[in-house]
């Protein structure tokens, strides 16, 4: 034979050499398990036939931290791309190996680069990322367009693997994990006693700050009224006021582009985190305070805080203003600032004036009680006012006039990611975090742990990866020779401080059934056709089709009638609106409500919109 691939032709034989090599497939990621992959792929021929391809994308570059496990890597390409660096090392080992690569998410932002016709050309996926967004996405993806998905993680020494077949077995997504011990919200606000306590509080400040109240501010732009009734149901009166004195901060800094104001807002944050918050607490429970038993309460895991004043020429101090600053900007879409500009702004401010605030705090201990008798946690009302409701009336008569000017796209929320080092995410959650730490007397911590805690990263071990790479690539030779039944493939599970090495059949495809009461219908509903998967659908494919036109379409060949029609989160149609608002839309294409609707146009290269369909059965009445 004389060629590199005889030991592999002498077990499998020629025909599933060449099925290797004529494979066309998709990994995503480059990292410490994307490294593993590709070189696989180069020494198994995987790919390096005349029509074999593989696409391999990565958004990151190569960090020095990444050299000790990721062997792809050398010194030199620190800073470079991680996916063309791997591809190109693979591809020296294997010159026939055919690979594109990218530096882009896959997300539905990407949805333009890898569109429907990149998608159906694929023979499977293989899975290497790190987070759990990205494997929902890319698990909706496979089961959207019928693809295999070759899954796979590490965590430590501990690795896993799942092989998914299209109509043969559970998607990745079908399943869940328990949920991690989580820390008490009380210990968070007020009582941290451990560096990770600081980073997980400060990063429920970054989706405070930078998401969830840009969030906020876009779902008021959308309609104020059905904004505020809804805030109204949900919060009390002094929750809507700040809810709504957020907003129009924020739309204030969006409108005047004031840079001054922006800085002092930083500044206002920073006071209120570590130097009001910290006094009104200490006014409650001084040094000398003691519990109902008579012990001092600042014991034990409580620690006793102190204030922070701000100080420009303190360089954690300083980072923090300049970071959150540059997230605001980004909030509302202007450039980044340098350090030394915000340093002379921030220096120039004012000292802030303390007011005390009458606070409700509650304790560990009450905590631990309260839960072990079932009570849920009590809503604060400590800063309740009469002034209220002026207030609330005076912000919204302001707030009126910009709703004619700005719209829900006008604010962008941060999304957090951990791997782009200049989007100032991890620097501010670090700042924020050794900030609160100095407040407790906790050592504080460098910006690389912050974001291996933030990011809840485990570095990988190069053992662990290259064994769970070895039992995914055993995997992909049943595939590619043919086999489709559920019991040739195997899911793994390793743990090699045990050691344990466990293999099973991957779990059967879910058939939805028939039930005679759904909790969410209040009444019996029925499965059209009995049976159906996640993997089945109903395809249409005359073209662009109005409201009408499908509902005829489904009425003659399916025999519903259709009264709900949703697209992801976003609803298009509802025939239970009161009146006939909703007959306009039958004349209108799903595709042009859903612009309407969320602003966003579909990208380019999709011939599908996905949309969920909910009514009655004709025959019977039975709801579907």
């Amino acid at each position: 034979m004389n060629c590199r691939y005889d030991d592999q032709i002498k077990i499998y034989g020629r025909e599933t050499q060449e099925k290797l090599g004529n494979v066309k497939t998709f990994m995503i990621g480059a990292g410490a398990l994307g490294c593993e992959y590709v070189k696989a792929m180069a020494l198994m021929g995987l790919c390096c036939g005349p029509n074999g391809s593989v696409t391999v994308t990565d958004n990151d570059n190569i960090e020095v931290s990444n050299l000790n496990r990721q062997f792809l890597f050398r010194q030199p390409d620190v800073g470079s791309s991680k996916a063309s660096t791997a591809c190109a090392k693979a591809k020296a080992m294997n010159p026939d190996l055919k690979v594109t690569t990218y530096q882009a998410f896959v997300s539905p932002e990407t949805e333009d680069l890898f569109n429907d016709d990149f998608w159906d050309s694929l023979d499977f996926i293989v899975n290497a990322v790190d987070n759990i967004k990205a494997r929902l996405y890319v698990d909706r993806q496979c089961v959207w367009y019928e693809k295999p998905l070759l899954e796979s993680g590490t965590l430590g020494t501990k690795a896993n693997s799942q092989m998914i077949v299209p109509h043969k077995t559970q998607a990745y997504g079908d399943s869940q994990d328990p949920p991690e011990e989580s820390i008490p919200m009380c210990t968070l606000r007020n009582f941290p006693n451990q560096i990770e306590h600081c980073i997980e509080w400060g990063r429920d400040q970054f989706n405070t700050l930078f998401c969830s109240r840009v969030q906020d501010a876009g779902e008021f732009l959308k309609g104020p009224e059905a904004f505020v009734a809804q805030a109204r149901q949900n919060e009390t009166s002094a929750g809507v006021r700040t809810k709504l004195s957020d907003i129009n901060e924020l739309v204030t800094l969006k409108q005047t582009g004031d840079i001054q104001r922006v800085i002092k807002e930083s500044r206002d944050i920073f006071n209120s985190n570590y130097d009001h918050s910290i006094r009104d607490l200490k006014a409650l429970f001084p040094d000398n305070h003691m519990d109902s038993s008579g012990t001092p309460f600042w014991s034990g895991p409580k620690r006793s805080p102190q204030p922070l004043s701000f100080d420009a020429n303190d360089e954690v101090h300083m980072n923090f203003v300049w970071t959150c600053s540059n997230l605001i900007f980004a909030n509302i879409g202007m450039p980044a600032l340098n350090l030394e500009q915000a340093k002379s702004i921030a220096a120039a401010l004012p000292p802030a004036e303390y007011v005390q605030k009458t606070i409700a705090v509650e304790t560990p201990e009450e905590a631990k009680a309260r839960e072990a008798e079932g009570r849920p946690a009590p809503k604060s009302t400590a800063n309740e006012s009469d002034d209220d409701e002026p207030v609330i009336t005076q912000l919204l008569a302001g707030l009126s006039v910009s709703v004619q000017s700005l719209n829900a796209q006008s604010l962008v929320a941060a999304d957090f990611e951990k791997d782009d080092d200049s989007n100032f995410h991890i620097d501010f959650i670090t700042a924020c975090s050794n900030l609160r730490a100095r407040n407790y007397k906790i050592t504080e911590c460098d910006r690389n742990k912050t974001k291996m805690i933030a990011g809840k990263i485990i570095p990988a071990i190069a053992t662990t990866t290259a064994m769970i790479t070895g039992v995914v690539s055993n995997e992909i030779y049943k595939y590619t020779q043919g086999f489709t039944d559920i019991e040739k493939f195997k899911n793994g599970f390793v743990n090699l401080a045990l050691p344990t090495i466990m293999m099973s059949q991957p779990d059967d495809i879910i058939k939805n059934k028939s039930k005679e009461f759904d909790p969410i219908m209040c009444g019996p509903i029925t499965c059209l056709p009995e049976g159906y998967t996640n993997y089945d659908k109903v395809v249409l494919e005359q073209g662009s089709m109005t409201f009408q036109q499908i509902f005829d379409w489904l009425q003659q060949n399916r025999g519903v009638e259709i009264s709900m029609v949703t697209c992801g989160e976003v609803a298009l149609y509802n025939a239970y609106l009161p009146g006939n608002k909703h007959a306009p839309r039958l004349a209108q294409t799903p595709e042009a409500v859903h612009l309407q609707i969320s602003g966003k146009e579909q990208p380019a290269g999709r011939r599908y919109l996905k949309i969920d369909v909910g009514g009655s059965i004709i025959e019977n009445g039975a709801d579907f």
